[in-house]
């Protein structure tokens, strides 16, 4: 039996449905679905077929919808394919994310590496340094402002998802979202704010409803990166029901080809006048990021 399969007779059983009556259900929730009748659902759910992609991403987020996937054996199931995305995930990043994945000499990838979540009570300074010296280096000379108390405190608040990935002390990598009110995090999309103004009253707490907003992204090779967005889909999963949208504003060109693959929109473009970069505003609904085309093909 596939995986969609598995989600599909899961939540009918949960529900206490009938095949046709989850049909029905589907067809009202996506036009995808208009032609789908029982004989197909069964196939579906026995794995004798499985539905093309398009489907497969309908049916995901229609069990978002539902709220199937915030608790219960749906949520179990998919949360254990994020778990499996490292792997396939890491081998469709490439070098063209300039300053994303790798712009320091690479090195032979081991296991022997600590993650370490920045909103915990441990020592971060050393962690906020690196993090901090890295966004400066990778932005336009004079752009990139924050300061390192900015950066702490932006950390250590319990609704940001902050996280680095370090070797032998070396620091490989890290990811930073920051959960804003959503008008914030669309104000910054749209660049009618600057991204380093944010304060700690823009801020929200984890179970307020907000938009997660992409600060800073980095991985010295393809698999930390990955490794980092593992950590990243599964945060966001498990908080999908507080969750609007995703949100990044981008200076860089390779932060663009992200909206290629991983389901964020463009909604803004132009130019800055003082640094003389292009940025773009990307914003989506989280549920396109976590079932995105990419996403899907690779756990689904």
């Amino acid at each position: 039996m596939n995986m969609i399969g598995k989600l599909l007779l899961s939540y009918r059983k949960l529900h206490n449905m009938t095949q046709k009556s989850l049909v029905e259900a589907l067809s009202h929730h996506s036009d995808d679905f208009k032609s789908l009748n029982t004989v197909t659902l069964s196939r579906w759910e026995t794995g004798s077929t499985n539905p093309g992609l398009r489907k497969k991403i309908s049916i995901l987020k229609f069990l978002a919808t539902t709220g199937c996937l915030n608790s219960g054996l749906c949520h179990d199931k998919v949360r254990e394919r994020y778990e499996a995305l490292l792997e396939p995930l890491s081998s469709v990043f490439t070098r063209r994310y300039q300053y994303l994945i790798g712009n320091f000499p690479n090195f032979e990838f081991d296991q022997h590496f600590t993650l370490h979540p920045l909103g915990t009570t441990e020592p971060i300074d050393d962690h906020i340094d690196n993090l901090i010296d890295i966004e400066t280096v990778t932005n336009n000379p004079g752009y990139y402002t924050v300061s390192h108390e900015q950066m702490k405190a932006w950390c250590r608040h319990p609704g940001t998802f902050a996280v680095v990935c370090e070797r032998k002390n070396q620091h490989l990598g890290h990811f930073v979202m920051l959960k804003l009110k959503s008008d914030v995090a669309e104000a910054i999309a749209y660049n009618w704010r600057s991204e380093l103004s944010i304060t700690q009253d823009d801020l929200c707490l984890p179970n307020e409803k907000g938009s997660y907003y992409i600060h800073a992204l980095y991985g010295r090779n393809p698999k930390i990166a990955a490794l980092l967005n593992v950590q990243a889909y599964l945060h966001l999963f498990r908080h999908l029901d507080t969750v609007d949208y995703v949100v990044i504003f981008s200076t860089r060109k390779d932060g663009v080809e992200l909206t290629k693959d991983y389901g964020i929109e463009i909604v803004a473009k132009g130019k800055n006048e003082t640094f003389g970069f292009l940025w773009h505003g990307m914003r989506s609904p989280a549920e396109d990021i976590l079932f995105s085309d990419t996403v899907v093909k690779l756990v689904f």
